[in-house]
């Protein structure tokens, strides 16, 4: 089934997001890298992650991020 693929690749993905919050401590606690440095990395990911959304929204004429609750995901 197609949601099952969904679901295979939002599992990998949270594996290597999960891998790189850890890594990315890991250096800051050792200090090899500072917060700044590995921050602007996430700022990075975050921001092309969005635009990916929103670039994607735009060529179907979907508001993807409306799919998601974003005031469920802060109470959490």
């Amino acid at each position: 089934m197609e949601v099952q693929k969904v679901d295979h690749h939002l599992q990998q993905a949270f594996a290597h997001l999960r891998e790189a919050l850890s890594v990315s401590v890991t250096m800051v606690l050792n200090k090899q890298i500072s917060k700044d440095d590995i921050g602007k990395r996430w700022e990075v990911f975050f921001r092309e992650f969005f635009d990916m959304i929103k670039t994607k929204g735009k060529e179907n004429k979907l508001n993807l991020l409306s799919w998601i609750s974003f005031s469920k995901i802060w109470r959490w």
